[in-house]
């Protein structure tokens, strides 16, 4: 199915949609929220959707429990909780490095990063953007990143070809570069694995759900990670031992996921089929 999609169309058409969205909306003289909701509406509803709709088509016969199913999930829904809860302490830790490096030469670089993120657009806004967050970008990414351009660069390179260039376009894409890139070989690692795309949706969705509630509630409320979680400048050397501990920690179980999930798959640039799904007992 997405060996027949090509990727460089979906880029091309990405790029002239949002392109054209803020040429509209700019000449018609929309404010800036009016203006985001919808280069986000044309990134994450219009063009995927056409793109989709196109090779959907000409090709009656395909159908999505193909790749979308919740057969076989269960018993790698607690391993993907696990994943998530590793994946994000490893970026929390990754912030707090980032901060330790700039802070010193550009203090007040440091201090934008730590400022409080404010939604400019009201209640109706901030539903819009949490909708987008938790429930659509997921979906859209999924299909867009282990779909298409998972598939299409294994086909033209190798198995981890695939896996590291998917990987480095949706860290490209995300504010934290390293941890979305090793979140990107995992959700690789999990669709190849059981040729499902509802396991890659469940953990990124679970990912941005605790994202989005970090957001809204004060980080005081979890004791579990108050410790070494950074929210002043103070926290970033008061806090310097935790997160190397915690970057450690998680850094080494990161590896371990990944050689877990990687373990067995053939790394054939050749191969077309998704290996089958592990049975219970080999689920992580």
């Amino acid at each position: 199915m997405f060996a027949e999609m090509k990727s460089r169309y979906l880029i091309l058409f990405t790029i002239l949609g949002v392109i054209a969205t803020l040429i509209v909306f700019m000449l018609i003289g929309a404010d800036l929220v009016t203006t985001e909701i919808a280069v986000q509406i044309a990134f994450y509803i219009v063009v995927p959707y056409f793109f989709f709709h196109y090779y959907w088509s000409k090709n009656p016969d395909w159908s999505l429990s193909e790749v979308l199913t919740t057969k076989g999930i269960k018993p790698w829904l607690p391993g993907i909780v696990g994943m998530v809860l590793v994946s994000i302490a490893f970026s929390l830790a990754m912030f707090w490095l980032q901060l330790a490096i700039i802070s010193p030469a550009f203090p007040w670089l440091a201090e934008l990063f730590l400022a409080p993120v404010e939604t400019p657009g009201g209640v109706g806004y901030e539903y819009f953007m949490l909708l987008t967050l938790v429930i659509l970008a997921p979906i859209v990414e999924e299909f867009v990143f282990r779909g298409v351009f998972l598939t299409r660069f294994m086909a033209k390179t190798s198995m981890w070809g695939g896996i590291l260039i998917s990987s480095l376009l949706f860290g490209v894409l995300h504010l934290d570069f390293i941890g979305a890139f090793l979140f990107g070989i995992i959700a690789s690692l999990l669709y190849l694995r059981t040729g499902n795309l509802l396991l890659p949706i469940l953990f990124h969705m679970l990912n941005n759900a605790l994202a989005a509630l970090s957001m809204y509630v004060p980080i005081d409320k979890f004791f579990a990670v108050d410790w070494f979680v950074v929210t002043t400048m103070a926290d970033i050397e008061s806090k310097a031992l935790a997160n190397i501990v915690i970057m450690v920690v998680s850094a080494l179980l990161t590896a371990w996921i990944i050689y877990r999930l990687a373990k067995g798959l053939k790394a054939d640039k050749n191969q077309q089929e998704i290996t089958e799904p592990l049975t219970e007992s080999e689920a992580p």
